[in-house]
């Protein structure tokens, strides 16, 4: 069975525990068995299976083809790259390609200064406002290349600026941000990113996050803190040339591993 096939099977179980479920509770009302608490579990039961999502993460150092991955797996019927995939840091935050059946085309971007509310991606993801919401034309990849575009989107702010939206800077460092010649640092313009794209896969409810990496100027703490954690599984990708590099062990280490084991 292709990957569409079995997500498509999966989806098709899914609806027929809803529908079983659904005639249970029906019929333990009828039948005056079940109580309020019953119930209300049984509802919750139904909420899961109606918003399942299957989340794959996938991770990768810089210039390993992961954007490269991705355009060929959800876009290669445009005959031409969607996804920026030119060398360097082309994916600034995390980003979220899904699908859902009431949902139209669109590019969804949590500015970077939502970092100083200090409230969580999760939450923020509740408030419609806080977001800026670009409709996307899924008939022209002129269209789709010019939105995606904008989650490399960068400015240029005060040392003290980035370190109060939580970014680290150390001039004499390897690891954080540094001033340029202007004393300004780089940050990205947005904090996360979520597009809604309809695909045979997504609409099954697959949802892809594609991660920045390691040392990227847009790394999300909640990347490695929430989403990755909450993945069914990680994809971590590697370059066929290069083997295994000391940059995908620190890769591997600070955003799969974590640290533990």
């Amino acid at each position: 069975m292709s990957l569409v096939d079995q997500f498509s099977a999966y989806s098709q179980w899914r609806a027929g525990a809803s529908s079983a479920i659904g005639r249970l509770r029906q019929w333990l009302s009828h039948n005056e068995i079940g109580d309020a608490q019953g119930d209300l579990r049984l509802q919750c039961v139904l909420e899961r299976l109606r918003d399942d999502k299957l989340t794959v993460a996938f991770v990768a150092e810089f210039s390993r083809g992961k954007s490269e991955l991705i355009n060929a797996l959800f876009f290669s019927g445009y005959g031409d790259r969607v996804l920026p995939s030119s060398a360097g840091r082309t994916t600034m935050c995390p980003t979220e390609l899904q699908w859902s059946a009431d949902a139209r085309p669109e590019i969804r971007l949590l500015p970077i200064r939502t970092r100083a509310t200090h409230a969580s991606v999760s939450e923020l993801k509740r408030f419609a406002q806080e977001w800026l919401v670009l409709p996307l034309d899924i008939s022209s990849v002129g269209s789709l290349q010019q939105g995606f575009s904008r989650v490399g989107d960068t400015e240029r702010v005060s040392p003290a600026e980035a370190r109060q939206l939580g970014f680290e800077v150390v001039p004499d460092s390897a690891d954080g941000l540094k001033a340029g010649t202007d004393g300004l640092v780089e940050i990205p313009s947005w904090r996360h990113v979520v597009v809604q794209f309809p695909h045979p896969l997504l609409e099954q409810g697959l949802v892809v996050l594609d991660t920045p990496g390691l040392n990227a100027i847009g790394a999300e703490p909640e990347l490695t803190l929430s989403l990755l954690p909450n993945a069914h599984a990680v994809l971590f990708i590697l370059a066929a040339d290069t083997g295994v590099t000391h940059s995908d062990l620190a890769v591997w280490r600070e955003y799969v591993r974590g640290g533990s084991g």
